[in-house]
């Protein structure tokens, strides 16, 4: 008798246990228990996923003052967006098919004053920045004594950063550049200085 009693309290005290919601993840909200891995994942390396973005913010300018529309399809994401300065939207393949008509064409393009905000996991990142170019875009004369206020998303995918969006807006009463002179100024330069001569930074 006494091993039967025994051997219920067991079962009753196991299925509490079992029962206990501080001990059971089964019923927890999927959300919850994404917030505790992440609470115990080790902190993501935010500088170097900075030095990392800002070399890649580099590429696109880079890309853009040479017209490479196969350099710019692997640093835009599949679901790539950009806001145009005169308001109009662009999905990557319309991106891509402007710039490989020559309907968009840049003589020049630069970045500068780009500051990186990254999430705590560093899956993702938002820059924002100001860029400086020469050329035309959707058939548009770029103003080339205009700076632009840019804003890009970026994601890690699993085939590497991809930059998912893009926005750009003139910057009212920012000042006119001269395109022509020689520049230090990049990407990965944050200073306040203008840059100059954006044609050496192809």
């Amino acid at each position: 008798m006494k091993k039967i009693l025994l051997s219920t309290a067991a079962l009753a005290l196991g299925f509490l246990t079992a029962c206990d919601p501080g001990n059971n993840t089964t019923n927890k909200p999927a959300n919850a228990l994404a917030n505790n891995a992440t609470a115990t994942a080790p902190a993501a390396n935010l500088a170097a996923v900075e030095t990392e973005i800002k070399k890649l913010v580099a590429d696109t300018a880079a890309a853009l003052a040479k017209n490479d529309a196969d350099a710019l399809d692997n640093i835009y994401g599949d679901n790539y967006m950009l806001v145009n300065l005169d308001g109009s939207v662009q999905n990557k393949a319309e991106r891509l098919a402007s710039i490989r008509s020559g309907d968009t064409k840049f003589d020049s393009f630069v970045y500068d004053e780009v500051n990186v905000r990254t999430n705590p996991e560093g899956t993702g990142a938002v820059v924002i920045g100001r860029a400086l170019a020469t050329g035309k875009n959707k058939g548009a004369v770029v103003p080339s004594n205009s700076y632009i206020r840019v804003t890009q998303v970026w994601s890690r995918t699993k085939d590497g950063w991809r930059q998912v969006s893009g926005h750009a807006t003139t910057i009212a009463g920012g000042g006119t550049a001269s395109v022509g002179a020689n520049t230090s100024n990049s990407a990965a330069n944050t200073s306040d200085k203008k840059p100059v001569n954006t044609a050496a930074n192809k």
